[in-house]
């Protein structure tokens, strides 16, 4: 039971865009830095069997629930393993985006220790070093390992690099391009960094007033799709045969499948209706 949904993670998680047949090491070395961003140090084997058990016991209770076919029951055993690892996908995405936000949201500070530092003649390594004895995780983390590849011989600017690679954005990145073009071009490194961290600030004051323009509409994608499951419960209480044709029946439960279908489907164009692009 714990193969299928290793199987699984390894095909949702181990594929790299734009390469045809990838090793079996390759996708698993991929999956674990993306554990990694996210900062999740659990070992693949443990998600796969915490995955296989989750979606057994959805299953048992769905079978107890439900009472269905031997046909349907095999079928809703694929379905909760699905479900099972595509939640667990959910979750990496959730912790990886709230990882990345939380290390942004610190980046301007960093940028101004940075900053500091090198104006009081320190070298940029040094400063960088600042950043750890000052910040907390995730910046003292990620920044901690920028300090560790250049002990083992990697230049400062191609481990800045690695770190915009690990942390993706357009700050990460115009920090790393920022610090090697100074290092080419020459100039007021100090002035620089000062000046992007400015430019941080206002991109998140704008993020910050975006997302409070959007708030109602957030709100009303919940709502959509809390009500019906909620009307669903509430019919089956005060309509006890009508729940049961919904949760007994098979045209009951396409009927479910339908809703479920439609419901996702609502969510993810409410969501990308009040997406914007800063």
């Amino acid at each position: 039971m714990v193969s299928l949904p290793r199987s699984i993670l390894q095909k949702l998680f181990g594929t790299t865009p734009g390469s045809g047949a990838v090793s079996q090491d390759e996708r698993m070395r991929s999956f674990l830095e993306l554990l990694d961003r996210a900062g999740i140090h659990t070992r693949p084997m443990e998600i796969a069997i915490g995955i296989g058990a989750t979606g057994a016991v959805s299953w048992l209770v769905l079978a107890f629930i439900m009472r269905p076919s031997p046909l349907v029951a095999a079928l809703m055993l694929i379905v909760c393993l699905g479900a099972a690892a595509g939640g667990f996908w959910i979750l990496l995405q959730m912790k990886l985006r709230k990882r990345l936000e939380a290390f942004v949201t610190q980046l301007e500070l960093a940028l101004r220790l940075i900053s500091s530092g090198v104006r009081i003649g320190l070298g940029l390594r040094q400063a960088l070093a600042m950043v750890i004895e000052e910040m907390p995780d995730p910046a003292k983390y990620e920044y901690m390992r920028v300090i560790g590849q250049t002990n083992i011989g990697v230049s400062v600017y191609d481990a800045l690099d690695s770190l915009s690679k690990r942390m993706p954005g357009s700050e990460t990145l115009m920090m790393a391009r920022a610090i090697r073009i100074q290092s080419q071009t020459g100039g007021d490194l100090g002035k620089i960094l000062e000046q992007l961290a400015n430019t941080i600030k206002e991109r998140r004051r704008i993020q910050r007033k975006i997302s409070a323009l959007t708030a109602e509409g957030r709100a009303s994608a919940v709502i959509l799709s809390g009500l019906p499951p909620f009307l669903s419960g509430f019919i089956s209480i005060t309509e006890p045969s009508m729940g049961h044709a919904l949760f007994f029946t098979f045209p009951g439960h396409i009927a479910l499948c339908i809703v479920a279908v439609l419901e996702v489907l609502g969510v993810f164009t409410l969501l990308n209706m009040l997406k914007v692009d800063v």
